[in-house]
């Protein structure tokens, strides 16, 4: 059976616009892949290679130009990395399905491009996969489109290609363009984060980013054996999202009749309380604590037609996906990667999320604190190759951090005293819960009795 791909009719005219200049341009796939179907939503070109220094550039800018005309003169790192970078913006069960190429060669009958073809495929698919919790390669699928479309010709031609194996499987692709915008099913959830992670320096020591790869590890297993509700109701699996709408039915006039358009389902996540409780329990003398709290905002487009158990995969996907990201861009600005540094207190903040339109969905970029909408603007023209506006950008999904608390902690002297040392800084966030706790108690206690409570001390004050 012949692979279909569905996209948009835009995509069409993307690929002609280049096509029409006689450009060679090398650009990413991407779309969703569900059992119903197989969706294109975007196709985003490379951006050049920019080289390593002004010299460089001045001395092989000449022959730099004439390798970009061709297939050959592609660098399979370059095409990777920005991969990588689209990756992060993607939601949850979206991915990077291969690459597209216009150009006046034919990529599938020349042995020398197609062997570049299947280098670029593998070298992309493995850089993706070396951070399992970015979920690049698409868990399910082990082949990548390859489009293209001659700038003679203007003859669109697509197969798949097999990527991580030492056998390369070619197929044919048959590829539709759809004139209508295609509808999506919004899946909104927001998930809170509340825990406080040890900090333990060993000989050879722990940087910020070790760190935060053990509480990405720890936020993994905690996702994964959550139990999804849609809409406040336990789902069974194998049902399709659309049924879901088709069973909400506004009333009219006496009748019921179904809505014309889906509106986003309000997604909850619940840990299991036997699972959120550790296997062991280890005593461990610790150097510090880190105090990991927020709220992720997370919002999935998927094909009405995709089953509960696809949705359910999907938003987890995109709440640790935007965890990895957060931390690899974190760590990257950091110029101190020592965890931790010379004062008491120390107040990170990762990026945050902001929405970003792509057709008829949202895609994500991250702004860091005191970063506008506009620096979004740049992301996307560079990653994406799309102009909008700064007023396209949705920035209220995620609020900034509070710090009001923080500042306030830090300029108290008294309480500087108290957190003379990391040790005595995790034992004052525990004692103070546990003080919380034990008034919550104490209040529950006296509400639960009161009757027998008034009676006795009635008893003891009776004249």
């Amino acid at each position: 059976m012949v692979r279909t791909v569905y996209s948009p009719e835009y995509c069409l005219q993307y690929l002609e616009q280049y096509a029409s200049q006689e450009t060679f341009v090398v650009g990413l796939i991407l779309g969703q892949t569900i059992e119903a179907r197989e969706s294109v939503i975007h196709l985003a070109r490379t951006p050049e290679e920019k080289g390593t220094d002004a010299a460089s550039e001045s001395s092989f800018g000449s022959e730099k130009q004439e390798s970009l005309r061709s297939l050959l003169g592609v660098s399979e790192a370059w095409v990777a990395d920005h991969a990588k970078h689209v990756t992060r913006m993607l939601p949850g069960g979206m991915f990077v399905q291969g690459i597209f190429i216009t150009s006046d060669e034919d990529i599938f009958e020349d042995p020398n491009l197609f062997s570049k073809v299947k280098s670029v495929l593998n070298y992309t698919h493995k850089s993706l996969g070396s951070n399992p919790y970015m979920y690049g390669n698409c868990p399910h699928m082990n082949e990548r489109l390859v489009l293209h479309m001659s700038t003679n010709t203007k003859v669109l031609t697509c197969k798949s290609v097999e990527v991580g194996s030492s056998t390369t499987a070619i197929k044919p692709v048959d590829w539709k363009f759809m004139p209508k915008p295609q509808q999506w099913q919004r899946l909104d959830c927001y998930y809170e984060f509340d825990e406080v992670y040890p900090v333990v320096v060993k000989k050879s020591g722990i940087s910020v980013k070790q760190q935060f790869q053990q509480i990405l590890e720890s936020a993994y297993k905690t996702i994964e054996s959550s139990v999804m509700f849609v809409d406040g109701e336990l789902k069974d699996g194998s049902e399709a999202l659309e049924s879901l709408n088709k069973k909400k039915k506004t009333k009219t006039n006496a009748k019921f009749v179904e809505s014309e358009t889906p509106k986003s389902m309000h997604v909850s996540l619940f840990v299991p309380f036997e699972n959120s409780l550790p296997e062991t329990v280890e005593y461990m003398e610790c150097d510090g604590s880190i105090h990991f709290s927020g709220v992720v905002s997370s919002s999935v487009f998927m094909y009405p037609k995709a089953t509960v158990k696809e949705a359910i995969a999907a938003v987890k996907e995109d709440i640790i996906r935007s965890l990895a990201s957060r931390f690899t861009m974190h760590c990257d600005a950091l110029i101190d990667d020592n965890l931790l540094p010379e004062e008491k207190i120390c107040f990170n903040e990762p990026p945050r999320r902001v929405l970003v339109p792509v057709g008829s969905l949202y895609l994500c970029d991250y702004l860091f604190p005191g970063e506008a909408p506009a620096e979004a603007l740049l992301s996307v023209r560079e990653l994406l190759d799309l102009k909008i506006t700064e007023s396209d950008v949705i920035c209220d999904v995620e609020t900034p951090a509070d710090t009001s608390e923080f500042d306030a902690l830090d300029r108290d002297a008294s309480s500087e005293e108290l957190l003379a040392t990391p040790q005595e800084a995790s034992q004052f966030m525990y004692i103070t819960g546990i003080c919380f706790a034990m008034l919550v108690l104490v209040i529950s206690i006296i509400i639960h009795y009161y009757d027998t409570i008034a009676e006795v001390i009635g008893k003891i004050f009776k004249p």
